[in-house]
């Protein structure tokens, strides 16, 4: 479990202050995937290093498993009202394993002696860490590499190699810093996928930081969404993706959705999205139930409705499913037919009216 509580984090540069963290409280469940997302300058990869502490915050209180709340004070950690010990630090550094974008992998070390590297400076015993990378190599599906170098490995493979040292000391948390940005659409599906699978063997919990939504939709429980240094939005991912709050958290769906074309073929001037009078052109969001049901059918019988479909999409989400559609709706009683939807938990957003004059 991690806990944060009010963190705050200002870095003092030449060219003037950046406020990398703004009154940032989240909480995150053992054993949860957790998205953090936001574009370059949010304040993702500050925060992600305060959980360990490689920054320490201005001001704030962080709980990381059973650490005991940790409070800042006067840009010192605290607990108990007494200054963090570097045993206490110790110990919750190597609770918490951490992936970067780049895998940070020593080039004249093998694939063997890199996960080895934090197993010898913790004082294992030389046969333990043999056993201990044996497992961690197969856990990875890289049992063959073991003598490799990481320059004869793809980017794929050198991201196991990362997660497999970061492993090595059996933490509880692992932090993922856009681990998958410089890889490849088939090592990135490999890679989450991989996540997911330590997630649930190991309990492990991943904290994610990325700039990719589809990453976030691929297997995150819950997300929150970062500007400027705040959390603008946080929930569910399910809930998130049916009814997002936030202009930023829109784009961000957006981009991860063939529906994200629609707001610019309207703006391009999109024939499609064109409407007669009488007609509007609207998103429909389909939640979990609703996906199977028949109701456009039965608006056309029971409104005389005629629904022209330009646009649609169904996501599976943590096994549920979660449709959309854009759609150019008209006939005798438009906006009774809308309100059908709506009683039938359909999300309805018009997003151009031909019924005004």
């Amino acid at each position: 479990m991690i806990n944060i509580q009010h963190m705050n984090k200002t870095f003092h540069l030449k060219t003037g202050d950046v406020e990398a963290l703004n009154d940032v409280s989240l909480n995150i469940e053992a054993g949860q995937i957790y998205g953090v997302i936001g574009y370059s300058g949010a304040g993702k990869s500050t925060l992600v290093r305060c959980i360990n502490l490689l920054e320490t915050p201005d001001s704030g209180s962080l709980t990381v498993g059973d650490s005991g709340e940790i409070v800042i004070q006067n840009g010192k950690p605290m607990v108990s009202g007494k200054a963090l010990k570097e045993k206490q630090l110790g110990k919750l550094r190597r609770g918490i394993g951490m992936i970067f974008q780049h895998f940070n992998l020593l080039d004249r070390s093998t694939v063997f002696e890199n996960i080895a590297y934090p197993l010898r400076y913790s004082g294992m015993k030389k046969e333990e860490i043999d056993k201990r990378v044996t497992e961690l190599l197969a856990l990875v599906d890289l049992t063959d590499k073991r003598d490799t170098y990481p320059s004869q490995l793809s980017g794929g493979q050198k991201q196991r190699v990362a997660i497999a040292r970061a492993l090595a000391n059996n933490p509880q948390i692992l932090l993922s810093d856009e681990a998958t940005s410089a890889l490849d659409p088939d090592a990135t599906e490999a890679i989450l996928t991989l996540l997911k699978q330590l997630n649930e063997k190991l309990g492990l919990t991943i904290v994610l930081i990325t700039h990719e939504m589809a990453v976030i939709k691929a297997i995150c429980h819950r997300v929150a969404v970062m500007e400027h240094g705040k959390v603008v939005e946080e929930g569910d991912v399910y809930d998130i993706f049916a009814n997002p709050q936030q202009p930023i958290t829109r784009k961000f769906i957006a981009s991860s959705s063939t529906l994200g074309k629609a707001e610019k073929m309207i703006a391009d001037g999109s024939p499609m999205m064109q409407v007669k009078p009488g007609e509007k052109l609207v998103r429909l969001t389909f939640r979990q139930d609703s996906v199977g049901d028949s109701v456009i059918s039965k608006i056309s019988r029971r409104f005389h409705a005629n629904l022209n479909i330009v646009l649609a999409n169904v996501d599976i989400l943590q096994g549920h499913p979660l449709g959309a559609m854009i759609a150019v709706i008209g006939g005798d009683d438009v906006d009774s037919a809308l309100e059908y939807l709506r009683a039938h938990q359909i999300s309805v957003e018009v997003m151009r009216d031909g019924t005004v004059d």
